[in-house]
């Protein structure tokens, strides 16, 4: 079945600019994706009068494909692009280019034309405006080298924390400038108080953002934001007392503090400058989620992340940072944060566009994080939050289940004391506690 990474072709079109085009659009997408030619949109193989006749068709295949690959497209992407020949089709294989935007040549092409993207399972046109994204995207893993209007920052913040170290704030050795005479880079421009970038931090009651609890914006140095963001996280993250094995009292966080400071720093180092957007905390009853403005950088996907791979988006501001000891063991993090997960049912959640990276951490202390409990079961109480009553009819309906199933879930919730009903027989409504 044909899908956002999956396209099926049963020969190479009579204008072979429709092939180009869905192969750019891979080679600007997230994640890349796979060409089969020679099956239907149903992925069915197409019929050749004969085996010779098939093979020497392939080969035909092959080897125009091998063309476009040599010199078909700009940049040039002799390393994103592969082939093979299945029994039952030539297979494309295009990973996602680091290069963006890529477009495929022809004569008389103007600077918007041939860049394709991917919509769902076909390919679109990309707009100017996605286009110039793409082009700010590439400029961002070196944004922070380049130079600002600012003739003078401050860094009273930043010095204070150098100090309290006991280190030397030196604006030249930390590359903020290369001499007393250069303009200052967009580095030493977010280090400093008058960083015009803020974080929004936000509380919600309940699951959802119908009601606040608490909001905040935080400004100043990319340091005090960070400083701000983990204090603010830090008086709402709850302690529980528990008597171990050993008969000591221990007491355990919603969230673990290790895991929160690996997001929190990770979104402020990574993010990219070069959108309008603001990191974003937010905190749910049953979860955290740190919000990044910028896609992975340098082509990276979360598999990539979680084994160990790294990238250096603002690597000018990673180095002060580092030295200002917010950075411990570069690019372990994400395997930090799981590990503090590692015995626990709901695990941390990754997420990335074009436009942003979010990491979801579920709160150890919310009772139906900790209780295994079904997808169905976690529906109902998700339907029945904020003080909804339903009846079972009506939870049914709106979850698509099954009478019998809705009531045996019902039952069980109300067993482990997650619900609880009023009225009686069929004018009986469920409540979440």
């Amino acid at each position: 079945m044909e899908s956002e990474n999956i396209e099926y072709k049963a020969k190479i079109p009579d204008n072979p600019d429709n092939l180009k085009g869905e192969i750019v659009s891979f080679l600007n997408s997230i994640s890349g994706g796979k060409i089969y030619i020679g099956l239907d949109d149903d992925g069915k193989p197409v019929d050749f009068e004969n085996e010779e006749i098939k093979l020497e068709t392939f080969k035909e295949w092959e080897q125009r494909i091998s063309n476009w690959i040599t010199d078909a497209f700009e940049p040039q992407v002799r390393d994103l692009m592969n082939f093979s020949i299945e029994n039952k089709a030539t297979v494309i294989d295009i990973r996602s280019g680091n290069d963006k935007p890529y477009r495929y040549k022809s004569r008389k092409a103007g600077p918007f034309d041939n860049i394709y993207i991917r919509s769902g399972s076909t390919k679109r046109k990309a707009s100017k405006d996605e286009i110039t994204r793409m082009l700010k995207r590439k400029n961002a893993d070196t944004f922070d080298r380049g130079k600002v209007a600012y003739e003078n920052l401050s860094f009273h913040y930043a010095k204070n924390t150098f100090e309290k170290l006991e280190r030397d704030f030196d604006e030249i050795s930390l590359g903020f400038k290369r001499n007393d005479k250069d303009s200052y880079n967009y580095a030493a421009l977010i280090l400093s108080d008058d960083n015009p970038n803020i974080a929004k931090f936000a509380v919600y009651n309940g699951l959802d953002v119908l009601e606040f609890k608490d909001k905040k914006e935080f400004e100043g140095s990319v340091a005090k934001q960070i400083d701000q963001t983990l204090e603010a996280i830090s008086i709402r993250n709850s302690k529980k007392a528990i008597i171990n094995a050993n008969g000591q009292r221990e007491e355990l966080l919603s969230y673990p503090e290790e895991a929160i400071r690996e997001g929190v720093v990770n979104a402020f180092v990574h993010r990219d400058y070069t959108l309008s957007s603001d990191v974003k905390i937010e905190i749910y009853d049953d979860r955290l989620t740190i919000t990044s403005p910028g896609s992975l950088p340098d082509g990276l996907t979360i598999e990539d992340i979680r084994k160990g791979a790294n990238a250096k988006r603002n690597p000018i501001l990673i180095k002060a940072l580092d030295k200002m000891n917010y950075i411990e063991n570069y690019g372990t993090g994400i395997r930090r944060i799981l590990s503090k997960y590692k015995d626990f049912s709901m695990q941390p959640e990754f997420e990335a566009t074009d436009n942003q990276f979010i990491i979801t951490l579920y709160n150890k202390d919310y009772v139906v994080n900790y209780l295994e409990l079904s997808d169905s079961q976690k529906n109902i109480l998700k339907y029945l939050s904020d003080g909804k009553e339903a009846s079972r009819q009506e939870i049914q309906d709106a979850l698509g289940l099954k009478k019998s199933h809705t009531s045996e879930m019902l039952s069980k919730l109300k067993k482990e004391n997650l619900i609880t009903s009023v009225g009686s027989g069929k004018g009986v409504k469920y409540i979440s506690k």
